[in-house]
């Protein structure tokens, strides 16, 4: 009924944004523990991105009741912004390659996908609280679109102190309770 409405009203759909893995194998997309089990020399290398923070790999999604491994996370945010912010910042960066997924085709809802605030914390602090959730709303995805001035903030400072920062620090997450064929994914770059 939604998507009839959408295509009716010509609104604009409003994507969500994931950043094509290294070394993509097969058609789909697995959260962290699944590729686990299915291609473990894929997830030892994705893992690395974890490396002083593996605790958030055991926090659990309360709204979903799964672990932060067990979702596939997506960005609000359009990569535009993600690079725009980084070169502001002063980090040289090639084009990256990201999938584009319309959460309305791809049912995302309540009941599998949730929002991850990102509520201010303690730079080492990964505690995931109820409270930090929202449940999954499309209308809500513009609400997140841009680039939180903490996140920029967060890339000027990570610039000065000479380290590559994580991307999507302080960006509020879409994170999706299941696997995703990459064929109903556009690919785009920025």
């Amino acid at each position: 009924m939604r998507k009839a409405i959408l295509l009716k009203t010509d609104a604009i759909v409003t994507y969500l944004y994931h950043l094509v893995p290294k070394n993509l194998t097969g058609s789909v997309l697995y959260p962290l523990n699944t590729l686990k089990q299915k291609f473990p020399s894929q997830y030892a290398e994705h893992a690395k991105k974890y490396a002083g923070r593996e605790i958030l790999t055991r926090q659990l999604i309360p709204p979903l009741d799964c672990l932060w491994n067990d979702v596939l996370h997506f960005s609000p945010v359009h990569p535009t912004l993600i690079r725009a912010g980084l070169l502001t910042a002063g980090f040289e960066l090639r084009p990256m390659q990201w999938f584009e997924a319309d959460p309305i085709a791809l049912a995302f809802n309540p009941n599998n996908t949730t929002i991850y605030l990102h509520p201010p914390k303690d730079r080492l602090d990964f505690t995931k609280m109820a409270d930090d959730f929202q449940p999954f709303d499309y209308e809500l995805l513009e609400d997140f679109s841009g680039l939180p001035a903490a996140t920029l903030a967060y890339y000027r400072e990570s610039k000065e102190e000479n380290r590559f920062p994580l991307l999507f620090h302080r960006v509020p997450h879409v994170l999706y309770r299941g696997s995703l064929s990459i064929q109903s994914l556009r690919v785009i770059r920025a």
